[in-house]
């Protein structure tokens, strides 16, 4: 009975551990572990014996998104831990579904490297230098190679992936990606809804899918399209279908309901990468007991009126004096946050800075405190030099209720980023394929 009841739980462990959906996300036990950035990059031979690793175009905040044939184009993942000594970090690959649960695939089918654990080995770890915080700071990248401990690998199937960064039996860090195939053409725009109570603070999608000899003649069941904005997983449009079939088997996608975002408003931003020089909105900077504070002027209520401003959609770019050698010559310091707000009886959500330099996540770090004698909200977060930008966000406190607007305001004309996947089910395999991928930006 006890070795039945034992193969029972293996099971139903199992079944649960396999269709888990996997998620975005940093170790909460680990809150030394700082700014985790995961995003495309090119290689490039300078001469016969050395090759250049980069971000392609010079654009160091695109998504993690690739090609599945793209010699040249791969993904790289770089982070800092707090300490002052490197650990034994390793790193693997899983293929997922759509939904991103573990799919049926065993790695021999999806990539060229099977059975291997990948090491971040001492070539791909730097010992920050000169800091008032010390760190380590890890990269990696692939699928080329990597360095003694990356041996060159090669995708052979589109889909969603998962990047798990661990060390010995603990997942630090798990980031999603997707592998892409152009198998159709993708025609779309962003633009502003012609249904009255969305015109004035939403932002709709319209596609059209045209498939240039791919089969979508199953769409009504295999076909699945995902929108995407400012490279948020938890902020996507999932399973839209076609409004009707043009003559040309084209699939056009014109919902005026379901594939509206809110758009929100430009995100806030500051920069302090130079911790000598105060520049706008940094009130001043000061260092005490060997440490950098970093105090940023009272933001404001923008809710009533939309901003036009630059910034990197809520992205954050480490930099300092040097940016070329940011990655560990960069400081950390303590950023003082202040939103002046009269809060009332019936304010019962708590007030969060939320952006990518906390992983979109809502979390004690990034959580705001209210100061009754000075009535405001007040936060301090440890970041890293660099240029940020950040909105303030409510939220209960299980989380059920999440309000991004009544802070900084929804409007149409907020230049916003908008990604579109489009998956197709392979039944002589068994797996989601990604056969389009489209980027649209909003530029006003």
């Amino acid at each position: 009975m006890r070795f039945v009841l034992t193969i029972i739980i293996t099971l139903v462990s199992s079944i649960c551990a396999w269709s888990q959906i996997m998620y975005d996300q940093v170790n909460p036990d680990y809150t030394n572990i700082k700014s985790v950035r995961f995003r495309p990059v090119v290689k490039k031979r300078l001469s016969t014996s050395t090759i250049r690793v980069g971000p392609e175009n010079g654009d160091s905040l695109a998504t993690p998104v690739m090609p599945l044939l793209g010699e040249n184009k791969g993904l790289v993942m770089d982070f800092d831990i707090l300490e002052d000594e490197i650990r034994p970090l390793q790193w693997r690959i899983i293929h997922c579904d759509r939904n991103w649960r573990k799919s049926n695939l065993v790695e021999s089918e999806y990539m060229t490297v099977v059975d291997c654990d990948f090491l971040i080995d001492g070539d791909f770890a730097d010992f920050s230098y000169n800091t008032t915080v010390p760190y380590v700071h890890y990269f990696f990248y692939f699928p080329f190679h990597g360095g003694s401990s990356t041996p060159e690998i090669r995708f052979l199937m589109s889909g969603n992936y998962i990047l798990q960064v661990y060390e010995y039996d603990n997942i630090l860090i798990q980031k999603r990606f997707v592998v892409t195939e152009q198998l159709v053409e993708i025609q779309a725009e962003i633009k502003r809804p012609n249904l009255v109570q969305y015109m004035d603070d939403s932002q709709q999608i319209s596609m059209k899918i045209v498939p240039h000899g791919f089969d979508l003649s199953t769409f009504d069941k295999d076909l699945y399209v995902v929108y995407r904005q400012n490279g948020r997983w938890d902020n996507t449009i999932c399973g839209i279908q076609p409004n009707h079939v043009s003559g040309d088997g084209s699939l056009v996608f014109n919902d005026n309901r379901n594939a509206l975002f809110k758009g929100g408003n430009e995100f806030r931003n500051f920069h302090f990468k130079s911790l000598r020089i105060a520049t706008t909105p940094v009130d001043y900077i000061e260092k005490n007991d060997g440490k950098y504070f970093v105090y940023l002027h009272p933001d404001r209520d923008w809710h009533a009126a939309y901003t036009s401003t630059t910034d990197l959609n809520g992205n954050f770019l480490p930099s300092e004096d040097t940016p070329d050698h940011a990655d560990y010559l960069a400081d950390y310091a303590d950023v003082k946050f202040t939103l002046p707000y009269h809060r009332n009886l019936y304010d019962t959500l708590d007030v969060y800075v939320f952006g990518g330099f906390n992983n979109w996540k809502l979390t004690d770090e990034n959580k705001m405190t209210y100061n009754e004698e000075k009535q405001q909200y007040e936060a301090t977060i440890l970041l890293k030099q660099g240029y940020y930008s950040y909105k303030y966000v409510k939220a209960s406190a299980d989380f059920k209720t999440i309000d991004e607007i009544s802070i900084d305001g929804s409007f149409y004309q907020t230049e916003n980023e908008y990604e579109i996947f489009v998956y197709f089910y392979d039944y002589s395999i068994g797996y989601d394929r990604c056969i389009g991928y489209k980027k649209l930006i909003i530029d006003n």
